[in-house]
């Protein structure tokens, strides 16, 4: 009878002290944010700052993609998805940008003035047309040299570790999808990338892409209109 009672009795208890713990949050601010519609979080002080170098959404530098389809064949889920046309034998549209390492840790994109293959040999390079690792590139900044003081470089041979020599550009680009539903951000595509055009973002933008529909998880990197296919299109429809 006295084991029944304190039966009994511990489930009142442990039902109180639960329901204790329940009440005190019904005066407590909320915490839940209503995601996508609510970003309040990125404030919080528990985020931590995201570490370089981060797997985050993939990103391809379509101005200086060769079309070598490399990241394609080595992906094993194949979420990246290639369809170029090759140019005629002996053209091309222009070089891919240099990307020099620093030993510092830092890269710096941009076109290396000289023969971007000889630099161990100097005793200095320099760097012009710089631009961001991530962002819109636009084919005419690498066609005309830049005039702009923060967009030329100039570092000595014993800062940099290593350095991407450019590549001609001799495919069109029909197609450059990237399935991020699919993919599994194991990187295995940039390390393959002979261009470093293809980077994963190592900001909040490469984390924080939700979606209510996952066909808006495919993001297409061709760019047409830099090729201006449409008006040679037209010149041939008219002859």
């Amino acid at each position: 009878m006295d084991k029944y009672i304190r039966n009994i009795y511990r489930g009142v208890y442990t039902v109180l002290v639960g329901m204790r713990v329940t009440i005190r949050q019904f005066f407590e601010p909320n915490v839940t944010h209503q995601y996508p519609y609510e970003h309040d979080f990125e404030k919080k002080r528990n985020v931590r700052e995201i570490p370089k170098g981060y797997r985050g959404q993939l990103y391809n530098r379509t101005e200086d993609c060769i079309g070598c389809k490399k990241c394609e064949m080595i992906c094993p889920v194949d979420c990246i998805i290639i369809d170029a046309t090759k140019l005629p034998k002996g053209e091309q549209l222009w070089d891919s940008m240099n990307v020099v390492h620093l030993k510092d840790g830092r890269e710096i994109i941009g076109l290396i003035e000289g023969d971007d293959k000889k630099i161990k040999s100097e005793d200095s390079i320099t760097l012009t047309n710089i631009t961001s690792r991530q962002g819109p590139q636009e084919v005419i900044d690498r066609l005309e040299p830049s005039g702009i003081e923060n967009r030329i470089q100039t570092f000595s041979s014993d800062e940099v570790s290593r350095v991407v020599t450019r590549n001609p550009v001799v495919f069109y680009l029909d197609q450059f999808d990237i399935d991020m539903s699919l993919c599994m951000y194991c990187g295995l595509c940039t390390e393959v990338c002979p261009t470093e055009c293809l980077t994963m973002k190592d900001t909040l933008a490469g984390i924080e892409y939700s979606k209510f529909d996952r066909s808006d998880l495919i993001f297409k990197f061709d760019k047409q209109e830099m090729y201006d296919k449409g008006s040679t299109e037209e010149v041939d429809a008219a002859d």
